[in-house]
């Protein structure tokens, strides 16, 4: 008896799509139909007699996110391949969490179709069910993007979340390491419990260990009472250690032993004490080259790199600036930005990330005062950037610089001109020493408070981060 054609039903209301993808399912030689809203579509899942589902999110009436958990929960063995054009962290999220095979942008590569279907067929013939988890409720993000690299962050978040296990986060300074690392806890079965959030390059030395862990009273000077540590208070959630790089050599070894077997001891006390406590990690330098530089112990690195989540830097998300643009000008409730404006931030390259692109626009729409954001608005480093003309030499474009600041009169011009070399060198600075403020202000021969205000005056590091005590 020949064997029955596997049997797609694509859920989509543009007819277009649906004429395309039966297409490439009978050149693949599966059977396909198609339905054109949820409500038909679920009709016909129900009938039986289906491999794999193709469903849109954009439908109309029950949207695709709204009937997937319908689908998984009369269906859990049934494959449901997820397409939409809007492509948000909380959509891939959603759709992977609610019981998606997988979850693809539109439009639809159709090679990837391909392998997709086939996949999910051959899932279908050998497994019997998918998980069909509803994630926790979802709160406003920060965390945008549409290119093919961010899309690709949002669905390891959604694939990590619910595995209760060390993840480490990668990437460049202001590009939203933490904001990975609090989308891992929300999506997961700790979401009850506490997010705590450890700088580890703030505290020298052994402070680290302290911080961490806790000590008693007399642990050290100073100790005049036991504190408890930030492990203790991630009591049942997560704690994230940024910069995990920058721990010392003793805090290295602790944090070790805690992640084999979850004990640990407060500083000065020989008392085992135990924690359930999810880790994650973030650093923004190669933590594996600090391993082989013997900078971070291996067996650490090891321990937690198993899982590992690479945020690009926003001058590598094509499309995404705009994306961004529009987020921010809302939250701060600007009147719109001028096409100049736009073109300008589109064509600087950000050292700072995600987070100089936010506060560049915070600035501008407090300077716009409730008028649409113009060039006049945004920082200088990004309406004339410090760098000069092709051809000219360091003299000549220095002239050019000082006619331009007495043409335009303005006060202090001498500052507002050094202010223009301030954040590439210090963007600069911050790469070449990985983010290490202390070797940063050492090498520029700068007080650690005063390099911190430049830095956050240049969108280079968090506003709201705390100085050191």
């Amino acid at each position: 008896m020949a064997q029955a054609k596997p049997n797609i039903l694509i859920v989509d209301d543009e007819p277009g799509v649906c004429w395309a993808l039966k297409e490439l399912a009978g050149s693949m030689g599966y059977a396909a139909q198609a339905a054109h809203d949820a409500a038909a579509g679920l009709e016909r899942i129900a009938a039986g007699g289906l491999d794999v589902v193709v469903l849109d999110i954009q439908l109309p009436g029950l949207n695709g996110l709204e009937a997937l958990p319908k689908i998984k929960a009369e269906h859990p063995d049934l494959p449901v391949v997820v397409i939409t054009a809007y492509g948000t962290m909380e959509t891939a999220i959603a759709a992977v969490q609610r019981g998606a095979f997988e979850y693809l942008l539109k439009p639809v590569d159709m090679d990837t179709l391909q392998t997709v279907l086939s996949a999910a067929v051959e899932h279908r013939r050998r497994r019997a069910e998918l998980s069909a988890a509803a994630p926790p409720p979802v709160s406003d993000s920060l965390m945008l993007g549409r290119c093919p690299a961010m899309q690709e962050v949002f669905k390891q978040i959604a694939l990590v979340a619910s595995a209760d296990m060390p993840v480490l986060i990668q990437g460049e300074t202001g590009t939203g390491k933490e904001l990975v690392a609090r989308a891992i806890h929300r999506f997961s079965g700790r979401a009850g419990g506490p997010f705590v959030a450890v700088n580890c390059s703030l505290l020298a030395g052994e402070l680290i260990a302290s911080e961490l862990f806790g000590h008693e009273k007399g642990a050290f000077t100073g100790a005049d009472r036991a504190v408890p540590g930030k492990v203790e208070a991630a009591e049942g959630g997560t704690l994230l250690l940024d910069e995990v790089g920058d721990l010392s050599g003793e805090a290295q070894a602790r944090l070790l032993r805690f992640l084999d077997d979850g004990e640990f001891y407060r500083v000065g006390s020989a008392d085992r004490r135990r924690a359930d406590v999810r880790v994650l990690a973030a650093t923004n330098r190669s933590l594996r080259a600090a391993a082989l530089a013997g900078q971070v112990r291996r067996d650490l690195f090891f321990r937690i790199s198993g899982v590992t989540i690479e945020l690009p830097p926003l001058r590598q998300r094509a499309g995404d600036v705009d994306l961004l643009i529009d987020h921010f000008l809302a939250r701060w409730s600007a009147a719109g930005i001028t096409a100049e404006a736009r073109k300008a931030l589109n064509g600087y390259s950000f050292p700072g990330n995600v987070r100089e692109l936010r506060n560049s626009i915070e600035h501008a729409a407090a300077m716009a005062g409730g008028q649409p954001v113009g060039l006049e608005h945004l920082p200088e480093a990004i309406t004339r950037p410090a760098m000069p003309p092709e051809g000219a030499t360091l003299e000549t474009w220095a002239e050019s610089l000082l006619d331009e600041a007495l043409a335009a009169g303005v006060e202090e011009g001498y500052e507002r001109l050094m202010a223009r070399w301030e954040g590439p060198v210090l963007a600069a600075a911050m790469k070449r020493f990985d983010g290490n403020q202390a070797r940063i202000a050492a090498a520029l021969r700068m007080h650690r408070s005063t390099l911190r205000k430049k830095l956050r005056a240049h969108g280079l590091i968090d506003a709201a981060e705390k100085d050191p005590d």
